[in-house]
């Protein structure tokens, strides 16, 4: 079999047989192919598109690159995805909030870093003191996922071909495709031995997916493919044209996480938490319904459990028992990296918000080294901003509307006024709309 001769029949269109795209998975995790020849057969995958045959044959075969968790039969294994937006700091209360709700469950949730203008959960939790994303090996997953019942980290040893693509699909411009999407997404939860999913897909202008029709068509792609391989999946689409919550940059919204997971967080945090596992509790049957599974996540987060199991996920991926204990009843601030200059942003007149700017807030903090521009990146996990108004608020001229954290000795005043534009005011009342948009299963698909 010969790569080149692969790559000529997707560009003439014709539908890859599983053998060749097993050839072509292998030979990329091998290095017995070039770097070109890669992001060739990539572009071919993204001008002519994949059928569901290929992107079953392709999530089969990049699954199959590494090596695959087999927890133990008895529990249910979950997780959740997200196809990323500004903010979006879900994840991390989440998983100590279902864990701690319903105990038989394995979550092996194994994440991503930042790339763009979408924010990392293990950059995130990466501020934190003592957590490395990479810390435990294939026989510590499986012990903590048995032990444990749950864990956040990075993994090479799990579809190793997706991390290579997914670096290849960055710089060749080959992101958004919803087959080589879908490809990365299951490969990985079938490699993590996932047996039921929600994914957090994200709609507007903050998100890869900038119409509801798009996210349908993806979404019930998507449930069919995961379906095909044995994955029971749900995609609940949700809005992302402004930030989640208050705060943006990773140590600031590890900040935030923790309030939510004291039952403090902002309402629209809450809200994908509680909704997110209210489905995974009703998907596995340990509820009658999604409300009596949101209710079971909002007790976990009032009553302490949640953010006693996320202390002690923290210990487990080894952080040190003192600052996991700090950093969730103490002083959390003094823990986590800290921005030296703190700059307010006014409100030139009064009004009401209109809209606000995921985008145009990311990409500052981005520029001022909360995000990268290419994948080994450092970044600065104290940068980032706190907004203090959400859609439909009412501000007045001159009022505090947003503060930003950062180290530059000299900023660039543009950065303020890009930050100052990116929100919209008007005379009018505004209503904020419901950030869950709908739902996508295999009943409606």
């Amino acid at each position: 079999m010969n790569i080149i001769t692969i790559i000529k029949n997707k560009c003439k269109k014709q539908e890859l047989t599983n053998d060749e795209l097993n050839f072509f998975v292998k030979c990329t995790v091998d290095g017995c192919i070039d770097q070109y020849q890669i992001g060739a057969m990539l572009m071919a995958l993204y001008l002519n598109n994949m059928t569901n045959a290929e992107v079953l044959g392709m999530t089969v075969a990049m699954a199959n690159s590494g090596k695959m968790l087999q927890f133990r039969s008895s529990d249910t294994v979950v997780d959740k995805h997200s196809t990323g937006g500004v903010g979006d700091k879900v994840s991390i209360p989440l998983v100590p909030a279902l864990k701690a709700a319903q105990e038989d469950l394995i979550i092996p949730m194994i994440s991503g870093r930042g790339l763009g203008f979408t924010g990392g959960t293990l950059d995130k939790l990466e501020s934190i003191p003592g957590f490395s994303a990479n810390c435990l090996d294939y026989e510590q997953l499986l012990s903590i996922g048995n032990s444990f019942g749950c864990f956040i980290i990075g993994s090479s040893d799990l579809s190793p071909a997706d991390s290579i693509l997914y670096k290849a699909r960055d710089v060749t411009s080959t992101i958004d495709n919803n087959g080589l999407i879908i490809t990365s997404i299951i490969s990985k939860k079938l490699a993590a031995g996932i047996k039921y999913l929600v994914l957090d897909l994200k709609v507007g202008s903050a998100s890869f997916f900038h119409s509801i029709e798009e996210a349908k068509v993806f979404g019930k792609q998507f449930v069919i493919v995961a379906k095909l391989l044995g994955i029971e999946s749900r995609v609940l689409m949700t809005r992302m044209s402004s930030p989640i919550g208050n705060y943006v940059g990773n140590s600031l919204e590890i900040l935030e996480s923790i309030n939510c997971l004291k039952g403090k967080g902002p309402s629209d945090l809450h809200t994908l938490v509680e909704t997110i596992g209210g489905h995974l509790l009703e998907m596995t049957h340990k509820v009658k319904s999604v409300k009596e599974g949101r209710n079971r996540i909002v007790k976990s987060l009032n009553d302490g459990t949640a953010l006693e199991k996320f202390k002690q996920m923290l210990i487990k991926q080894k952080v040190d028992e003192n600052i996991a204990d700090e950093l969730c009843y103490g002083n959390t601030a003094a823990v986590l990296p800290m921005a030296k200059y703190v700059i307010e942003i006014k409100s030139p007149t009064s009004g009401y918000v209109k809209s606000i700017n995921g985008i145009m807030i990311a990409e500052v903090c981005q520029k001022l080294g909360a995000g990268r521009q290419f994948f080994h990146q450092d970044i600065d996990p104290a940068v980032g901003v706190h907004l203090f108004v959400k859609i439909g608020d009412y501000i007045k001229r001159d009022n505090v509307y947003m503060v930003l954290y950062h180290n530059e000795i000299d900023l660039n005043k543009l950065f303020l006024t890009l930050l100052q534009n990116s929100i919209e005011l008007t005379n009018e009342i505004v209503k904020p709309e419901n950030i869950i948009i709908g739902v996508i299963d295999c009943n409606n698909s």
